[in-house]
């Protein structure tokens, strides 16, 4: 489980004062009680925020406390499986647009934001298009203690399996090339029973070299075969509730069906 740094409370900042360095210790302290240690932070951001506590007293320290905490970039792993659900919407709060808070609802983490008045709410509001979502926000201690719970219970989502029995599953696929090769792997992969059924083929990737092309938040998965030629693909409808769910079901699939 990883933070994503709220950027937006350091917008316009020129110091930072002793009770907010404070408070991030805080933090940092209570967070790694329960094993969480990384705060995922821009690389900008990252330089931006080590200035500003440079001049804070007792430098020494802080420095160790904030190599320990901050992460650049946002991009790890775990993002870059899910990034294409972050850049088909405009996440937007106060009319700014955001980045590590969108990422934690997505990713259903939670943001961390710098002490300030503003920020000091155990959740923050903000659009996804034009819905609103609800992201958990950590700026004191006490925002982990609201938090933790959830957050420790997400480290493993709870998958379901679907109620369908292998042959009741269906496989729709465009009347194209590779019809053959996507049928058989499309037999082989609703065995799974986390897979629904395959809903479509994929238009021809040449240059995608990842299993898992993309996952969606509705439990849909689009799967490239990197060992074919024109990269075949199709779409496959999972048992996945939100995005967690679906990358997981994404890694069981990848484990299973992810070579010849």
């Amino acid at each position: 489980m990883e933070l994503f740094f709220n950027e937006l409370s350091l917008t316009g900042k020129e110091n930072i004062d002793n009770v907010s360095i404070l408070e991030l210790i805080k933090v940092y302290r209570s967070l790694r009680q329960y094993n969480i240690t990384t705060c995922r932070i821009d690389s900008v951001d990252n330089l931006k925020l080590f200035q500003l506590l440079q001049n804070m007293p007792d430098s020494l320290n802080i420095r160790n406390f904030y190599f320990s905490f901050f992460r650049p970039p946002y991009e790890s792993m775990a993002v870059e499986q899910i990034q294409d659900e972050y850049f088909s919407h405009e996440w937007l709060l106060d009319d700014r647009p955001c980045i590590g808070l969108a990422l934690a609802h997505i990713l259903n983490s939670a943001g961390l934001s710098i002490y300030e008045t503003k920020w000091n709410t155990a959740f923050i509001h903000l659009m996804k298009d034009n819905d609103i979502k609800a992201v958990r926000n950590i700026c004191t201690e006490g925002h982990v203690v609201i938090h933790i719970s959830q957050l420790l219970l997400n480290e493993e989502p709870e998958l379901i399996e679907t109620d369908l029995q292998v042959e009741d599953k269906r496989i729709s696929l465009r009347h194209d090339h590779g019809m053959d090769v996507l049928t058989e792997f499309s037999k082989r992969l609703i065995r799974c029973p986390y897979v629904i059924g395959v809903v479509n083929s994929l238009p021809f990737n040449p240059s995608e070299r990842k299993f898992i092309r993309k996952i969606r938040d509705d439990g849909l998965i689009e799967i490239v075969l990197p060992w074919t030629d024109q990269k075949y693909g199709v779409i496959v409808k999972t048992t996945g509730r939100n995005i967690r769910e679906t990358k997981r079901i994404g890694e069981i699939i990848k484990e299973r069906y992810g070579g010849i």
